[in-house]
């Protein structure tokens, strides 16, 4: 594909079919629940119903089974086109499934109920609100029934009757976004945060892909749809969670836990960070010789020995904010570096809230230096998308123009590393894994390995002798833990789906009058859009930290959870049945307070 077209005409394309998408999602999600639910007679068929519901709630998590296994597996695990990967097959079998389900739902077209729906309903509905507004804001005298009763006037007593039965579901469906824009997660941060995890299967020559852990979803949400009707619900009714909004408000809770989970388990794959107090100063030796070197200063807090080719941590408590310390080092007798004399002084300069690193080496010559690696070591903040971070210190005797690599051992990339872009001593992103260290087209270490979110130093020393010593350290260090690590977010998160989406689905449809359940079906699925821009602008925020962003959405998600529950207070259910409209619908009045 990128041979054929340019990167803009493969946005464009991509960009095109999301239209399409947006358009036919428009299109589906309003009528699909309506039309199957308005094959059923109510309320005849109530349990019927209920049924049908969970049974499409089903089919729905079997698409996103086969969708979530079977696509990464074609993405990653087939080659065409000359290509280690093959995202047209990918994208081509869901479209061949998606044609076989609009061929069997056409075949089928004759044997549906179709009710006609009314004729600009959804304009009329509309219309009977604003003209309630503008009567109320213009009317002198106030009327202390509901607002909505000003526009008798002009719409019929059913018509306001509907109106106010829309606004009242509608008025709970303001809560539903935030939950929505929690759902999301799994198909993006928690995606990326699954790339940042071990998913290799030890005994199989595979590996759970990132984009794979999201099949967990429609697998243990087509158990839970069928077995909670037996299990979790009975036990709820017990402790007083009875209605539909009682278990919209129990998914909440589980949603606030899961996103708790996940922000625990973002804390453990980061591991911790390096925090220099205000009134505390480091100093990281590099040792670049094979042999131990005693190092005393009478500012150090004690006696310390830099072990050979080993890295060493002191802490300081300086008086200023920059203190410049006298040391003393002297080397092992075995180590014949400057023959009978094994002694060397150095000025060490250490600065107040900060890193500095120092490298013990040789020169082209063969003298020792202890160089001090920039001013500081930097920001040693670690990147929001988990990268590692590396440095290279080479020995002086190495030239600058030789060439290094680190290529990875799957074989998918060639890393290139120039000594002088990786020896300026700060650190730089690297993509984990395993990798090789090349030296001018030879291997001089194949067992580098990168974990996520973990600052390395790779020391590259020549020894006279011509061979080299690799050594690679390491600090701040993340876990690469198990990707099914994820899973107990994920079911918690599951479990709440499985009660909100069963409830809400038919809660819109059996609260909504009849003449708008199609109005209602599609505000409904607009939640789920407004859930996604939410998603946007959070993440236009740029948390550096995405345990924050994570608590962000559990904090959000536990005020959503009051705010239903005062909605819920204020709210009566109505019982429509079809057209017929009973006698309580009609007086508006009873649900007046006086």
């Amino acid at each position: 594909m990128a041979d054929t077209f340019s990167l803009d005409k493969q946005r464009l394309i991509a960009i095109l079919g999301l239209i399409l998408i947006s358009i036919g999602t428009g299109g589906i999600k309003p009528c699909v629940a309506t039309l199957g639910g308005d094959q059923f007679k109510l309320p005849q068929q109530q349990d019927d119903l209920k049924y049908f519901f969970s049974k499409f709630l089903v089919a729905i998590y079997i698409g996103a089974f086969i969708s979530t296994f079977l696509a990464p597996e074609l993405r990653k695990s087939v080659h065409c086109f000359g290509k280690d990967s093959c995202f047209p097959l990918a994208f081509g079998v869901p479209a061949v499934l998606m044609f076989t389900a609009i061929v069997i739902f056409t075949l089928g077209r004759n044997m549906y109920v179709k009710k006609v729906p009314e004729h600009n309903v959804i304009f009329k509905t509309l219309s009977c609100i604003f003209y309630a507004l503008r009567q109320k804001i213009s009317s002198p005298t106030p009327v202390k029934q509901h607002w909505i009763k000003y526009a008798k006037s002009k719409y019929s007593e059913r018509e306001v009757s509907d109106t106010k039965a829309a606004l009242d579901i509608l008025l709970i469906f303001t809560a539903y976004p935030i939950f929505w824009a929690l759902y999301e997660q799994q198909g993006s941060r928690w995606t990326l945060q699954a790339t940042l995890m071990d998913g290799r299967i030890d005994g199989l020559d595979w590996s759970i892909k990132p984009d794979q852990m999201q099949f967990v979803h429609p697998m243990f949400g087509m158990f839970f749809l069928l077995t909670f009707n037996y299990t979790l619900y009975p036990i709820l009714a017990k402790v007083g969670i009875t209605t539909p909004i009682h278990r919209i408000i129990f998914s909440y809770s589980l949603a606030v836990v899961a996103f708790v989970f996940s922000a625990i388990l973002q804390s453990l794959i980061f591991g911790e960070s390096t925090v220099i107090p205000t009134g505390e100063g480091r100093i990281l030796f590099y040792n670049g010789f094979d042999c131990n070197v005693a190092l005393y200063s009478p500012g150090a807090p004690h006696d310390s020995t830099l072990k050979a080719l080993d890295m060493l941590d002191i802490k300081y408590s300086p008086t200023s904010s920059k203190i410049v310390e006298n040391f003393t080092l002297n080397f092992d007798p075995l180590c014949n570096t400057f023959g009978r004399n094994n002694q060397f002084e150095a000025n060490v300069t250490v600065v107040r809230g900060k890193s500095v690193s120092y490298f013990l080496t040789r020169t082209v010559t063969g003298d020792v230096v202890l160089n001090r690696i920039n001013r500081h070591d930097g920001d040693l903040s670690k990147s929001k998308h988990g990268d590692s971070k590396l440095r290279v210190l080479t020995s002086k005797n190495i030239f600058e123009n030789e060439t290094f690599e680190l290529i990875s051992k799957n074989g998918n990339s060639r890393i290139p590393y120039n000594i002088n872009s990786y020896t300026g001593g700060y650190f730089k992103d690297v993509h984990f894994g395993d990798y090789e260290l090349v030296h001018d087209g030879k291997i001089v270490c194949n067992n580098l390995s990168f974990t996520p979110t973990t600052f390395y130093t790779l020391v590259l020393v020549q020894r006279n002798d011509g061979k080299m010593d690799v050594k690679l350290f390491s600090m701040d260090e993340g876990s690469y833990i198990h990707i099914l690590w994820q899973s107990p977010q994920y079911l918690v998160m599951i479990m709440a789906d499985v009660i909100f989406g069963a409830t809400t689905i038919e809660l819109s449809f059996t609260e909504a009058p009849p003449r708008i359940k199609s109005f209602i079906s599609a505000s409904y699925s607009l939640t789920q859009s407004v859930g996604n821009l939410l998603v946007v602008i959070i993440s236009a925020i740029s948390f550096k930290s995405q345990v924050h962003e994570y608590l962000l959405y559990s904090g959000l998600m536990f005020i959503d959870t009051i705010l239903l529950i005062y909605l819920n207070a204020n709210y009566k259910y109505k019982n429509f049945h079809d057209d017929e409209i009973t006698e309580n619908h009609f007086d508006m009045e009873q649900d007046e307070k006086p």
